[in-house]
């Protein structure tokens, strides 16, 4: 019988956030179980052992390792244990995931890197393991790309994965109790995530999502969506999930259907999940009331901008008076809501983003029950629309794995930002994650500093002080907890 592992390399060394459920991996390892194939799964979020288990898992010479990659810090970690698989010898490594699936070529031609599998990887990462178990010839197999001869051998796969057709998921391969966690804020005992859907239809020009599943939206039917539920209700004993998916509310009558099935067949939890703006905005009283009686909790809003000459420009979809209508509406229903905004964007002008953190402001005070979740940095990754843009503006593309890695994708760093602007996003993400401190004093003094910011311009000069500094020194070095 053919062995594979598969290898998920930690995406957040300081273990700042609870790990997401591998679905990935399952979705994986059902199409491989199926065809025949042992499968075993490590996970680098939630075993602290994995080289000592990689070393046992090769004893039983795999055909393939993949492993999987975001852009970023996450790439580091694979190639760790891309080279502990090397010098160990034997088994294919193969490469998959949103990095490879962007940028195929690149991450197929590195030295620790024998195959990338572009785009959805269940069926081409089967073939392939079939087909190297067998000695065979994969160039014919859409999606593996692999360097051959000086050149890159491979084709992007041109169709999609039918959800509803894939495997049993093998849940004896994880560990289920080291992904379940508590939610608090929502009065959640066991959180559990599933996926209900793939792709998004809109065309975010910051977004790599469109890149990997094209404008395609694929989803499970309501029923479907239901069982599963039950389902993890049922298997492990969980009260709450959330909608872990790109776009779940494509589709408002799925959506709808799925609210009354819960509330039909007396299924007794709490649900979140994020929303777009522009489809809140049309959403009625009634359809709001219906989502709260269903179970749902919490529902979060990527902002991005509060200048509508930026939202416009990065193919957002939205306005800024849609985002304030929503937050009244969102108020007004008993749902929680939370706001994500981003900073940084080429063409983007001190003054626009000072417009964000007005309208950050304005979200507080017409929605006090509201949470503004954080500032993000915008980050050039490979394959979205605003890439020219940042070309136009001195940025150079990374060419190898190692320099995607270099790229510091928290710090409002970039070579379109001047001193000043990089300044002031670091100075908002600082203060924003301070706004909702649970000690008193925290909050007060970061409401205060907050004021500063937006009301005028020469806050952004108090903001620079040396003191502002030295609170952020503070912080890291644990007197004021994040």
């Amino acid at each position: 019988m053919p062995f594979a592992v598969l290898i998920r390399p930690s995406y957040d060394s300081r273990n700042r956030s609870a790990p997401a459920f591998p679905w990935a991996y399952l979705y994986l390892a059902a199409v491989l179980r199926e065809r025949g194939v042992e499968v075993e799964i490590l996970d680098e979020m939630v075993m602290p052992d994995l080289e000592a288990r990689l070393e046992r898992a090769l004893e039983k010479r795999p055909a393939a390792v993949g492993i999987t990659a975001m852009t970023g810090e996450q790439i580091r970690h694979g190639l760790r244990w891309s080279k502990c698989v090397r010098e160990r010898g034997g088994a294919a490594i193969v490469w998959g995931g949103i990095h490879a699936s962007l940028m195929p070529e690149q991450t197929a031609r590195h030295a620790l890197v024998d195959y990338a599998v572009a785009g959805e990887g269940e069926f081409a990462f089967a073939d392939l393991v079939a087909c190297l178990a067998k000695n065979g010839d994969p160039s014919g197999i859409p999606g593996v790309f692999f360097a051959r001869g000086g050149e890159i051998i491979g084709v992007r796969p041109k169709s999609f994965v039918d959800l509803a057709n894939l495997p049993e998921f093998p849940f004896d391969l994880v560990d289920i109790e080291r992904y379940i966690t508590r939610r608090p804020d929502l009065g959640i005992e066991r959180h559990f995530e599933i996926c209900t859907s793939r792709g998004c239809p809109h065309h975010c020009g910051f977004c790599y999502i469109e890149s990997v599943h094209g404008s395609r939206w694929r989803s499970l039917e309501a029923a479907e969506c239901v069982a599963r539920i039950k389902e993890a209700v049922r298997r492990f004993g969980v009260d709450g999930v959330s909608f872990r998916e790109d776009n779940f509310f494509v589709r408002r009558a799925r959506v709808e259907a799925i609210a009354r099935a819960l509330m039909d067949e007396k299924i007794n939890i709490k649900w979140t999940a994020s929303c777009r703006i522009n489809y809140a905005a049309r959403y009625t009283p009634k359809f709001l009331a219906l989502l709260r009686e269903s179970g749902c909790a919490l529902l979060t809003f990527g902002v991005e901008s509060g200048s509508d000459r930026v939202l416009e420009w990065i193919q957002k979809d939205i306005t800024t008076l849609q985002v304030l209508e929503v937050a009244e509406k969102m108020s007004e229903s008993g749902i929680r809501a939370t706001y994500h905004f981003m900073g940084g964007f080429p063409a983007e002008t001190t003054e626009e983003f000072l417009e964000t953190c007005r309208l950050i402001d304005t979200l507080r005070v017409i929605a006090p029950d509201s949470v503004v979740r954080e500032m993000s940095v915008f980050a050039p990754y490979p394959g979205i629309g605003l890439i020219p843009a940042c070309v136009e503006r001195g940025y150079r593309e990374p060419q190898t794995l190692e320099e995607w890695v270099a790229m510091d994708w928290g710090h409002p760093e970039r070579p379109w930002l001047t001193g000043e602007q990089s300044r002031l996003i670091a100075d908002a993400q600082f203060l924003i994650a301070r706004l909702a401190h649970p000690n008193a004093a925290v909050r007060a003094w970061a409401q205060w500093r907050w004021r500063q910011l937006v009301n005028s311009r020469a806050g952004i000069r108090l903001l620079e002080r040396p003191w502002m500094e030295r609170a952020r020194n503070a912080a890291r070095r644990g007197r004021v907890r994040d």
